[in-house]
């Protein structure tokens, strides 16, 4: 073989090499920019019994799933979203105690001559991990519906309050919503009675 020849061979090899390289990466970029198609209905539900397990490490009973409790807390995620704020109030004023009130949920428990009324977690986290920037443009790290349920999770047991609302041996059943906002942030409610 001559020096001619072998330049092309190692020429031709570098080139599919470089190709190959390039095709991987902007296969890895285009997987990091589609945003994934997450089943809401699906993770709400693992969150659910993420949080059940929870219960159940500490001999308490689980929570079982209320259809109404979980429209209420859909509803007032998707209006954190809709109206851009993140509280248990609504920008009316309203509580969870008044949206309870608007999905006809009646919650009174009774423990030794006191009332209870429910209670409501929320919080916020991110459709993402993380994220990079290449030729200007942003590439994320998509959290996949398990990494975002046990996040979820995560967040609400290392917080005190969140915590003792999921705990509390006398909640006997629970709703969880949640909803995406257009630029990856995840809001998370879930109404105890």
């Amino acid at each position: 073989m001559n020096k001619k020849s072998l330049l092309k061979i190692i020429f031709v090899f570098i080139f599919c090499m470089l190709c190959a390289t390039l095709y991987a990466q902007s296969k890895e970029m285009a997987a990091l920019s589609s945003r994934p198609d997450i089943d809401i209905t699906q993770l709400e539900r693992n969150i659910h019994s993420l949080l059940n397990l929870e219960r159940k490490k500490r001999g308490l009973s689980s929570l079982l799933w209320d259809e109404s409790l979980h429209e209420v807390a859909r509803q007032h995620s998707q209006a954190m979203v809709d109206l851009n704020f993140f509280s248990h109030n609504d920008p009316d004023g309203s509580d969870f105690r008044d949206r309870y009130k608007s999905g006809g949920i009646e919650c009174k428990i009774l423990i030794n001559d006191i009332a209870y009324m429910g209670a409501e977690n929320i919080s916020q986290d991110n459709l993402y991990s993380s994220y990079v920037y290449k030729n200007g443009e942003r590439f994320f790290n998509w959290n996949t519906e398990s990494e975002i349920a046990e996040s979820v999770v995560k967040r609400r047991m290392s917080s005190k309050a969140h915590r003792v609302n999921i705990l509390t041996p006398y909640f006997k059943r629970q709703g969880i919503g949640v909803a995406f906002s257009d630029d990856g942030k995840i809001y998370v409610t879930e109404n105890f009675c």
